[in-house]
């Protein structure tokens, strides 16, 4: 496939701090795989129920860093192109995927033609975003008519969340949280993705996304008890409110 760049005039705002963070964290660690295998497996479940198992998309992966998150596309994918701010961790993505197209870009302003894409995946993106009305109109932009938006973030809702990850909370902690994250309450995504002007909105809480680490480093103590609990959660219904993640999609018209 070839993509035309999109040519636009002025700069807007981007998350570069957090492109930095991403930068030294990928450089330190050689990676950036917060999920286990079984995390982005029920993730992919997710983006399968969603498209119905649809195949042969073109799929551009927005937020995709070392392209660990592509495994949550490619089997569905006719073409997979990656998108990140961290230039360490597309040099990552290029050496382990050598076949799929990496690009440095801002989700608030996609480099790419009208309806290029089939699907505009925001791989835990969303809630790093300063204004993510932008990014979602950059989205619906690059997308065909009838194309899929998918995105999938952490909900404030889930007490994990609200304790450790919400800067008001007398627990957090800011080691493992880049500058610009905050976790999400489902109603500002499903709102965003209303003020769209996409059709099809829908939404699910998800949890059994077991981590294979966490900062700070002491948590992870508590991962095992934390993923199992993550699993019984879904088991049990709690998940349809207080999912670890919450997914949400849209349609352009």
């Amino acid at each position: 496939m070839m993509i035309r760049p999109f040519q636009t005039a002025s700069p807007l705002p981007t998350a570069l701090s957090d492109g930095a963070y991403f930068d030294r964290l990928v450089h330190e660690t050689g990676d950036f795989n917060p999920f286990k295998d079984r995390g982005w497996q029920t993730l992919q479940r997710c983006f399968a129920q969603v498209t119905a198992d649809t195949r042969e998309l073109r799929v551009l992966d927005v937020g995709c860093g070392t392209g660990q998150s592509r495994r949550i596309y490619a089997p569905q994918a006719r073409t997979y192109t990656g998108v990140d701010l961290s230039r360490v961790a597309l040099r990552v993505a290029r050496a382990r995927h050598g076949g799929s197209a990496w690009l440095q870009g801002d989700a608030h302003r996609l480099p790419f033609a009208d309806g290029s894409f089939d699907v505009i995946a925001f791989s835990s993106v969303l809630h790093h975003l300063a204004d993510i009305e932008i990014a979602l109109a950059a989205a619906r932009r690059v997308v065909t008519p009838g194309g899929l938006i998918f995105a999938f973030d952490p909900n404030l809702l889930h007490p994990a969340m609200l304790l450790f990850r919400h800067p008001r909370s007398p627990f957090y902690r800011p080691e493992g949280v880049s500058p610009s994250e905050r976790p999400m309450l489902p109603h500002r995504l499903r709102r965003a993705f209303d003020a769209a002007a996409l059709t099809n909105v829908g939404q699910r809480c998800q949890s059994d996304i077991p981590y294979r680490e966490v900062a700070p480093r002491w948590l992870n103590r508590l991962l095992t008890f934390y993923n199992s609990a993550d699993w019984v959660w879904q088991k049990v219904g709690a998940a349809r409110w207080f999912g670890t993640f919450v997914v949400t999609w849209g349609r352009k018209p």
